[in-house]
């Protein structure tokens, strides 16, 4: 990959722009972002990234889509007039289906459709790759080079990605609502917010870590904590009582049907 143009200056945008500069995958000055937002371009320069006004770049030949789904039409208008049909376009659109992007590109257009979350930021995201038929095997590996400058990736059916949208990539905002919530149980039950904030992090890192290095599925580890009669016993038993799986499950199935909508607004 010689040269490259992210539309969409955000957090995202620039993780995959940091990411891939670290790894060697592609040189910083290679590496051209399309924004609107006059502070977002002055903070890209101030981190020494390139910013255009439009796709007249010689040898683009891949382009990231990294708007937000509302900024969709706005942004395949400017692409439907410039880009060459041997380009690349990757979207990180949720809900945006490779089908919107045909409509607009035409179908012989390659084109990816990744799931990434926010993990990326720091390289320990994980992103969900399809593709169409018009993806030679040398692209599909350009765009795992990307993602995998990232965190780590898995190759899904598109019919996956709202789903997958709703587990992973909506899933570190769940992880934090659970996280501020035993933070605000432990403050109201009389510990300092600071403390109550400290141990509620350090143990959430650890169990990550614990379950990752020994390969441990959840319930194991769990199991392995819980006494019977015991103080954890007697949370988790709560938790089931109230209904606690049926409550997460129905948040993350209105993600997905969310995501499902989103699609269909960008028809």
């Amino acid at each position: 990959m010689k040269k490259l143009i992210i539309i969409g200056g955000g957090n995202m945008g620039l993780a995959i722009a940091s990411g891939i500069t670290k790894k060697g995958v592609i040189l910083k000055k290679n590496i051209f972002f399309i924004e609107k937002n006059p502070e977002r371009i002055n903070y890209l320069k101030k981190k020494k990234y390139f910013t255009a006004d439009n796709l007249n770049k010689k040898g683009i030949e891949t382009i990231i889509l990294a708007v937000k789904p509302s900024d969709f039409n706005e942004s395949m208008t400017v692409l439907k007039k410039s880009i060459r049909k041997s380009a690349l376009v990757i979207s990180i659109l949720a809900g945006v289906k490779i089908k919107n992007i045909e409509q607009y590109l035409g179908r012989k257009q390659p084109i990816a459709r990744i799931m990434p979350n926010t993990p990326c930021q720091i390289g320990e995201g994980i992103s969900a790759l399809t593709f169409n038929r018009n993806v030679t095997k040398e692209k599909k590996e350009a765009v795992k080079k990307i993602f995998t400058a990232i965190g780590k990736t898995v190759e899904v059916n598109e019919s996956s990605l709202d789903i997958i949208t709703a587990v992973s990539g909506s899933g570190p905002a769940y992880f934090c609502y659970f996280i501020e919530s035993i933070i605000g149980a432990g403050n109201k039950l009389g510990l300092n917010q600071k403390l109550s904030g400290e141990l509620v992090l350090q143990t959430a890192k650890g169990t990550l870590l614990l379950l990752s290095k020994n390969n441990l599925p959840p319930d194991k580890l769990r199991k392995s904590v819980t006494s019977s009669k015991g103080t954890t016993e007697a949370a988790l038993k709560t938790f089931q009582k109230k209904g606690l799986d049926k409550i997460i499950f129905s948040g993350i199935k209105a993600a997905k049907e969310r995501s499902i909508e989103l699609g269909k607004l960008n028809k």
